[in-house]
């Protein structure tokens, strides 16, 4: 039980709730195969007038659990250190986004209580921390550790097994993939 593991949330345990924002926003009805860069906002005419709306939005009461995220998280807390590794500052409002910190907190003691909240890291550089494994959708986040899982979202299907494989990274597109990576090195 000593194995820390590092779990992102926004496009691994959350997903939806960016999207739903802009869609509500724009009037639109974009999906995820409509993007293939992490930042949505980049499709916005009007980036400063989208955040000043959306500083008044939750953007937690837009998105959902993955399917199956509860029962593998709640799984796998009982057999390692989990720790949710999320940062809450967007690039355009840094100043402003506290607010988003609390919608997250808020969100995670709701949704998965087996979590404590002292088991929340709230942290824009995820590579100052130091774990055994790490699940995250973005590379740049899973730089060490022994077990590094990159979490399939629309933003880094295009990055191939090669690649990955390349930086020790395996790929798990559903959270029974990553139950199953990571409950077969824990039982050897």
């Amino acid at each position: 039980m000593d194995k820390i593991l590092l779990v992102d949330m926004d496009d691994v345990i959350t997903v939806d709730g960016f999207l739903n924002i802009i869609n509500e926003y724009m009037g639109s009805d974009y999906t995820y195969s409509d993007f293939d860069t992490f930042y949505m906002q980049d499709i916005l005419p009007d980036k400063e007038k989208f955040f000043k709306w959306f500083m008044g939005k939750n953007m937690y009461d837009y998105c959902r659990l993955n399917d199956n995220c509860y029962e593998v998280l709640e799984n796998l807390n009982k057999h390692y250190k989990l720790y949710i590794a999320t940062s809450y500052i967007f690039r355009e409002i840094p100043k402003d986004s506290g607010h988003i910190l609390y919608q997250k907190f808020e969100y995670l003691k709701n949704k998965l209580p087996f979590i404590k909240p002292e088991q929340y890291v709230f942290i824009s550089d995820k590579t100052i921390l130091k774990a055994y494994g790490r699940i995250d959708d973005r590379v740049k986040n899973l730089m060490d550790g022994e077990k590094k899982i990159l979490f399939s979202a629309y933003h880094n299907l295009n990055i191939s097994d090669e690649e990955l494989s390349k930086k020790g990274i395996i790929r798990a597109n559903n959270w029974k993939e990553v139950e199953k990576i990571l409950m077969e090195v824990n039982n050897e």
